[in-house]
């Protein structure tokens, strides 16, 4: 039996090292996210995670990451450097009387690649940089529109902080936001508001944990 449990155990470390050697290939996720919708929108309902005023249509423009529930965020450090990448189908448009005029789905893929750093309680991008960019693309005409990073006038380009932003009595949910242009030098691109708002779930990293586990098992056999 201990001879089993231990080929078994030789499987699970060689598993996890082909798998940090992967991930070390192109960086180590060191935290993952499931992305939602911000309860406190400055707009009104419908809620979003998303909102692009005067960029996909007039007026004001949201789009919600609960419709189709898949929308992450994954931090990489690559060699002591840091990364966020957020990804996922977006849905909605142009608002008018709390509804949508046209809603749309569109697929967004963003990084933060530059100017990252660990803020303590989660990760901030400071001063602006136009390698911080992305692409959403409608997923009925397949138009794509560029997005870039844009400051908020004190250096802060994106926070990801477990802060409770703007959730009434809570100070430690996870809240990403940040400010997003269609221009490439970081300038407003007109009225209206242009940025990240939504909430996030940590999704627990796994592979460790298991392997652990088996190790606990393996010493509780020798000890008997």
């Amino acid at each position: 039996m201990k001879e089993q449990l231990l080929k078994v155990a030789g499987g699970f470390l060689a598993l996890g090292m082909v798998a940090a050697s992967s991930a070390n290939a192109g960086g180590l996720v060191i935290a993952e996210f499931e992305l939602g919708d911000h309860p406190d929108g400055s707009a009104a309902l419908p809620y979003y995670g998303l909102r692009l005023d005067n960029i996909l249509a007039p007026g004001v423009v949201t789009l919600s990451m609960d419709h189709h529930n898949n929308t992450r965020m994954t931090v990489i450090e690559d060699n002591g450097v840091l990364s966020m990448h957020i990804t996922g189908t977006l849905y909605g448009g142009e608002i008018s009387g709390n509804a949508y005029v046209d809603a749309q789905s569109y697929e967004v893929d963003f990084t933060y690649a530059l100017n990252v750093s660990d803020a303590g309680n989660g990760w901030e991008v400071n001063g602006f940089d136009a390698g911080n960019t992305g692409t959403l693309t409608n997923l009925d005409t397949l138009a794509v529109t560029d997005l870039y990073s844009k400051e908020n006038g004190a250096g802060l380009v994106f926070a990801m902080l477990a802060d409770g932003h703007r959730l009434s009595g809570d100070s430690s949910s996870w809240v990403g936001r940040g400010w997003v242009t269609t221009n490439d030098d970081g300038s407003m691109p007109g009225a209206g508001s242009q940025d990240w708002l939504f909430t996030a779930n940590k999704v627990p990293a796994p592979s460790g944990i298991a392997v652990l586990g088996l190790g606990g098992m393996i010493a509780t056999r020798r000890r008997r």
